[in-house]
């Protein structure tokens, strides 16, 4: 079934494909976002752009595939077609026909011959051709290959047995691998040191990174977990008092018996690692909020007191189990990011020895390229000579290292001989609300 487009939805594709405008386009999916990418850069050719001097960067290869070849049928197309149907043709990608149409019939032609291709592209691949046009500045090897997905997952996976047989020799490490392996599951160990590793500006010095994890979190300098469940068992209701409290509990209520045995559990605890997770059940109803009573008015007849002292002691556990929660955090975290920067370092080693960069070498290395004093100059200076028009599919997914270096590319436009007379554009197109890659860093 065909389905008609507003009038509205026209007007708004029409005023976002048109060349000589920069525009950011946000809408949702099925609005025709990829048709709208297409229609700019056929409008492009079309107003005389040369395919050498637009690149589109899309997210993935099969995007990249599908922008390709939906370009180079619509322009196969015109080449066969006659005057007045070429005319409407054009004339439905919100352009005016031009007064000689044998151009628009010879675009086809023009983007197949164009050396290099017309370059609709992942950005890994524009980083890739980036490198390898300048591997010198960039410091990679001059006849470097992309590694594809499986190869890497095998080298991560060769570094990942590496590092645990390090931890067998390496009494810190091994200390880490075993918080790490008692926190995570068999399947779940390797993803998550992956991931870790996929933050890789934090392995980069990673002592720095977890001295500074304790104040991040409003911990004090000597507040690890030790000392903060110290704290909670021996100060406020130390625990030597303990028996005797569960004494005065088991004179009350029916309530107050089961709270007493909560608290003889966790003196047959103490002052063990278990204790002040038994202790804290005490205070806390099954969901984790603080009990509105923690002993009845019978407690109070035999000891007037310890009701209330009992209140404000869950007052107080309550504010050190958050702490034990933030210590707790510091040392796993910890744990996790040494166990990291190892793999990390050893996954390095590994493609040095093979000639490869990872996806993440690729744009790592192509935005120190871009933002390096001295360097960086003379890279885009070279590169901004075959750039006019930038186009970005999916922008949503797009992460902070990779506008920075669109943002470098961009900066030309308007920078010395870069700020020359001709139109320079900047497309980007993407819906805020489809942006799933977080973890990858995707930040809109």
């Amino acid at each position: 079934m065909r389905y008609d487009i507003p009038s509205l939805t026209l007007s708004y594709q029409k005023r976002a494909s048109d060349p000589q405008a920069s525009a950011w386009v946000s809408a949702h999916a099925g609005s025709g976002k990829t048709h709208v990418l297409t229609q700019r850069v056929v409008r492009l050719l079309l107003a005389g752009v040369a395919p050498s001097r637009l690149i589109c960067l899309t997210f993935t290869k099969a995007a990249a595939a599908n922008m390709s070849a939906r370009v180079f049928n619509m322009l196969a197309g015109w080449a066969l077609m006659d005057d007045a149907a070429l005319a409407a043709a054009i004339k439905t990608t919100g352009a005016e026909p031009p007064r000689d149409l044998d151009n628009a019939r010879r675009l086809f032609a023009a983007a197949v011959e164009t050396p290099g291709g017309l370059k609709i592209q992942t950005i890994h691949a524009f980083c890739e051709r980036v490198l390898h046009l300048f591997p010198f500045e960039a410091n990679v090897p001059a006849e470097f290959r992309a590694a594809e997905d499986l190869e890497r997952a095998e080298l991560l996976s060769m570094a990942q047995r590496q590092t645990l047989e390090a931890a067998a020799r390496d009494a810190r490490l091994g200390v880490a691998l075993a918080l790490v392996a008692d926190e995570s599951s068999e399947s779940g160990f390797g993803k998550v040191v992956a991931a870790a590793i996929g933050k890789r500006a934090l392995l980069e010095d990673v002592e720095r990174v977890i001295a500074r994890m304790p104040q991040a979190l409003d911990l004090g300098p000597d507040e690890d977990e030790a000392a903060v469940r110290r704290e909670i068992i021996e100060d406020g209701l130390p625990w030597t008092e303990w028996l005797a409290v569960a004494q005065a509990l088991e004179a009350g209520s029916p309530n107050d018996l089961k709270q007493a045995i909560k608290l003889r559990r966790a003196l047959a605890a103490a002052p063990g690692p278990e204790c002040v997770e038994l202790y804290a059940s005490l205070f806390f109803t099954q969901k984790g909020e603080l009990l509105e009573k923690v002993a009845t008015k019978t407690v109070a007849k035999s000891s007037p007191d310890l009701p209330a002292r009992l209140m404000a002691e869950g007052q107080r556990v309550a504010h050190l189990l958050a702490k034990l929660r933030a210590a707790e955090t510091v040392s796993r975290s910890a744990a996790l990011l040494r166990l990291a920067a190892d793999c990390l370092k050893r996954y390095d080693a590994l493609k040095r020895a093979r000639g490869i960069l990872d996806f993440d070498d690729l744009i790592e290395r192509t935005r120190a390229l871009f933002t390096r004093h001295g360097a960086a100059a003379w890279a885009l200076y070279k590169l901004d000579n075959g750039v006019d028009h930038i186009l970005v599919d999916e922008a949503q997914d797009t992460s902070e290292a990779q506008w920075a270096i669109l943002e470098a590319l961009a900066s030309e436009f308007t920078a010395g001989a870069g700020a020359r007379l001709q139109k320079r554009t900047f497309f980007a197109v993407g819906d805020e609300k489809q942006s799933i890659f977080s973890f990858q860093g995707a930040s809109p």
